[in-house]
Order: structure tokens, then sequence, then C-alpha cells
């Protein structure tokens, strides 16, 4: 076949927000800049379809590729890929039968069907690493461009761009955020519902000498929308979390073809984790102070329920039982050491801090004596949990480990291992020694753990958190007379 060369015109809508003063950092209306810009020829050979932000420009990179698809009137004959030469031509193979061409790029991965449709992008397309604050880089291969007007090989193919930029200028970022691993930029699309894109972070670490960000993200504009008085927030997730939020009085609509930037340099407030509410060591035998060793069997207090209800330690208060269920589920079987199960979308009703809150879980029991969990689905709090029964002898203990995560974390995700090895820096530990009851039952097997909720039907019984060998779970009734080992939540 014939190979022949054909120019590209890329025509691109790239368009400014114009973000608001402090108080609303990020507004709801936009004016277009710069619509129509022309390649340049004389770009050095990199890598990929480049951006330059100060410009707005994009510019043809060594490597980059074009997928054309050939017709023969309204009928598909098939596709070719064209490698960039120089300028802005590329050359390839002519389509056997066709006499005009749609152009796609990134030809390597975009697919076309039998009819010459444009397939749905793996799901993993819009994954994107930024390494250092204000690179455009990871932008490269993600910018998405069109030309689906039919073309004679001889004529000049202009490409729109389908997808859009969103520039971050973030300031006053707290340093306690540290090493930065995400950025997520969430939007409420209509009432309750929320729509989440993820920028992964390397190369950023904020200290008292760096507060700001400039961060870029590339995205399909397809159902990304702010509803009328929808909440915007951008999330940081580095060794702590933190967000800043906004409402939108008059939403906003992304429009493809456009770079748009929120500017924020406003009130960051942290999420807290929370397994960090529970105190990390069990009361102590007078009921007056904490122990010192987190994970022996002997040495903490056992109190009747009607004690432990008493017991008053500054900042501290004996947590109810929907509390517990904010740390270990209410139903057994989720949390398992001795069995392989799985639930998804598990319903949970909880309290954190005095909010009640609904969520959705999932668990998986892949590996005994461990179990694994993706809670607070649907919340600012959505978190990785790692459940490990420990047996050690005097040592032997519940261990729980949790870190806030991004809503594109799977349950499939963090259910091994390996992710637990790795980016441990917003990591909260607590442990739960074996400590039986007073009567030496359990001791050095079971945890008991009183709550301040009664049994509705009996009340000489009271709730408790209760882990054994086999599983971990909160809601078992127990006499109020029995001497439990006691651990206390922050207020």
């Amino acid at each position: 076949m014939n190979s022949r060369k054909i120019k590209l015109l890329i025509i691109t809508l790239l368009a400014l927000l114009v973000a608001g003063c402090i108080s609303e950092p990020l507004t709801g209306t936009g004016k277009e800049e710069d619509k129509i810009v022309t390649i340049s020829a004389s770009v050095p050979a990199e890598t990929r379809v480049t951006y330059d932000d100060s410009t707005r420009k994009l510019s043809w990179q060594e490597g980059d590729k074009l997928l054309l698809a050939g017709y023969d009137g309204a009928t598909y004959k098939g596709s070719r890929i064209f490698n960039w030469d120089s300028g802005n031509t590329f050359t390839g193979q002519e389509v056997t039968g066709a006499t005009t061409y749609k152009a796609y790029y990134p030809g390597e991965i975009i697919t076309l069907d039998d009819n010459g449709n444009v397939q749905p992008l793996a799901a993993d397309f819009w994954q994107q690493t930024q390494t250092g604050n204000g690179a455009t880089d990871h932008l490269r291969h993600k910018l998405l461009l069109f030309d689906k007007n039919a073309n004679a090989l001889d004529q000049t193919f202009s490409l729109a761009l389908k997808s859009d930029i969103l520039r971050f200028t973030l300031g006053g970022i707290p340093q306690d955020v540290g090493t930065l691993r995400s950025l997520i930029y969430t939007v409420e699309t209509a009432t309750g519902v929320f729509k989440s894109l993820q920028l992964n972070v390397n190369g950023v670490t904020f200290s008292s000498a760096l507060d700001t960000l400039t961060a870029f993200l590339a995205f399909d504009p397809a159902g990304v929308k702010i509803a009328e008085d929808g909440e915007v927030k951008i999330t940081l997730i580095g060794d702590k979390a933190y967000k800043w939020s906004n409402t939108i009085v008059s939403g906003m609509l992304y429009v493809a073809g456009k770079r748009y930037t929120a500017n924020v340099s406003g009130t960051w407030t942290e999420i807290v984790n929370p397994l960090s509410y529970v105190a990390e060591y069990n009361v102590n035998q007078a009921g007056d102070d904490f122990v010192t060793n987190l994970t022996s069997c002997t040495g903490s207090g056992y109190f009747t329920w009607n004690n432990a209800l008493n017991i008053n330690i500054s900042g501290y208060h004996l947590p109810s039982n929907q509390e517990w269920f904010g740390i270990v589920p209410e139903a057994p079987g989720y949390v398992r050491f001795r069995a392989t199960t799985s639930y998804d979308n598990i319903t949970e009703n909880v309290i954190v801090q005095g909010d009640t809150i609904t969520m959705t879980s999932d668990f998986r029991n892949p590996k005994i004596p461990t179990s694994y969990a993706l809670r607070y689905k649907g919340t600012d709090m959505v978190s990785a949990w790692k459940y490990e029964y420990v047996s050690n002898s005097n040592e032997t203990h519940l261990k729980i480990t949790s870190r806030i995560v991004a809503p594109s974390v799977t349950i499939n995700d963090i259910a091994n291992d390996a992710y637990w090895s790795t980016n441990t820096g917003n990591d909260v530990v607590r442990y739960f020694p074996a400590s039986g009851r007073s009567n030496g039952y359990g001791l050095r097997i079971i945890g008991f753990f009183w709550s301040s909720t009664e049994d509705q039907i009996n009340p000489d019984y009271a709730c408790c958190m209760l882990f054994t060998n086999e599983e971990a779970r909160t809601s078992n009734l127990y006499s109020k007379t029995n001497g439990y080992t006691v651990r206390l939540f922050a207020d």
C-alpha cells in the first residue's frame, strides 16, 4: 500500500474558569480564552502530546499516534495507525477502499467496533500521577482529540479536544498533610449524589516552607457537573487527610474542550479516622488512668457495667454500642479469623463523635487469621481496615489498623499484605488485649469491652465488643455484674 503524509491542525477550546476571592474560592461562572490554538512545528522531540499551561497550547511529540478510520461514503472500511513524523505531519498506510477518514488521538488507545464507532475507554485510562509541584507531563496521552468530520487524506484534519483540564492552585495547606499521595476532587452532581476525580501525586511534601500546590488533572466532562447549591470538595491524602469544601449556589456544567481552574486559599479541615478517637490503652485497675502496656493480657482493670459507667477520666467517655459499631461491626460474620467469607455493600449505622452516620462497607476474609474491610463508603471517612488476631501467649490481642483512602480504592485493592506494607504514613493502629473476664474466663484468648448501652429487653444485661480467635463483633449481651475491661473513646 502507498504511504501518505497528512497535515493536522489542532483546534482546541481551552477556557479558564475564573476563581473568586478567598471567601468563595470556586465560582460557578467562566469565560473562554485562547479558543483556537495552532500547533507549533518547532517543538523538541520528546514524548506524546504535551500541554503548556502558560500558553494553554498543545503540541505533537515523538511517539504520538493517530488512529484514522477509513470510509467509502457512509461505509466503514477499517482503520490504520499513523505515526507522527515532524511538524504537523503523520505517516501511515491508506485503508483499502477508503476515500475519507476520521481521526482520533491517542491512536493506540482508541478502539472502534465493526461499524467504526468509538468504544468505551479502559477503566484505568483516566488514572494519572503527577510527579512534582506544577508538573504537566502526566497529561500526555490523557487528552482525547477527535476529528469526526470525514476528510480526504490531502485535506487538513482539525482535531477538537474532547476532554478537559482542571488546574488546581491550592494554598494554606497544613504541613500535617506531609507527603502527598492523592488529590481528590468531588462534586455533588445531584442532591446527595457525588462524583469523584482522583489525581495521584509523587514528589510533594508539605512543610513550614511549602503550603501551596499546583496540580493538573485531565478528565472526561461527561456526567461531571455541579448541581445548584451543590457541594465541591478537594481532599488531600498524605500522612494525614484534609479537605476543603464550598457550596456552588448556581451550579456549573463542565463542557468538553476547556481548561478550568480551582483557586483555593481558605480553611482546610482534617478528616479524622474514626479509629483515632479510641484511646490507645485500657483503663487501669484503679479506674483513674490508663495502663502503659498496649498488648499485655494482664494488668488492665476489670469492672462491672455500673462501675464502668462511673469511670471519670478527663476527655474520655465509655462508648455506646453504636460508637463501637464504627470500629468493630455490629453483626457476627463480617470480621472472621478462621473462615474465608466475602460481603459487599453492607449497610452500617454508626456514631462518630456524636454524629450518626449511615455508610456501606465491604468485607473480605481471605487469609487466616486476618480480615479486611473497606468501610465508611459514601462519606469523607472512607477507609481501609485490617483486623488481625495475634496469638502470642500473654500478648495475645486484636490489632486493628485503619487508613483514610481515596473513593476509588476497592476492597480487592486492600485485601492483601502488599497493600499494607507501603504508604503507612496515615495509618492508625489500636491494640486490644485478650484479657478475658475477671474470673479468668477467656484470659489470653478472648477480649470483652463494655459499652454504655443497656439491653432494651432485659435491664440486667448490657452490650459489649467481643473478639475471639474466630471473629470480632459488637452488640453481644452479657450480665452487668460480669467484670470486663474498659476502653474509652475521646470526647
